[in-house]
């Protein structure tokens, strides 16, 4: 369910009304990734979030023998300008990390490696 919200301007008299709506930050879709590890074969780091207004919280289960690093690449939803966030985890772990984003910018993509 999308939530809306209205900003309603009127002027000093009450003779002129504006009414702006904007969709709010799509905070429930869950989105999800993963790497290949190099060992075990088979085996993967797996990666969930949602965006949020202003942050993203990723949320990761390395099940690989050594550390993966995860490019968190963000896209300005204004002119699509990107820019990346750099996760490294150890091998047999899971948590999360919370990124402060800004509210111009949403998660693309979870990539292999720290580098555009």
């Amino acid at each position: 369910m999308n939530k809306v919200m209205a900003v309603v301007a009127a002027g000093a008299l009450g003779l002129g009304l504006m009414a702006v709506a904007a969709p709010a930050a799509d905070a429930t879709t869950k989105h999800t990734a993963h790497i290949d590890c190099s060992s075990p074969k088979g085996a993967q780091a797996n990666y969930s979030w949602a965006n949020g207004i202003t942050s993203v919280t990723i949320y990761f289960n390395n099940h690989c023998s050594g550390k993966v690093s995860a490019g968190i690449v963000v896209a300005d939803v204004q002119d699509g300008r990107k820019d990346i966030y750099c996760m490294v985890t150890n091998g047999g772990t899971k948590g999360n990390k919370k990124f402060d984003i800004g509210a111009q910018n949403k998660v693309d993509r979870i990539q292999e490696g720290c580098k555009l």
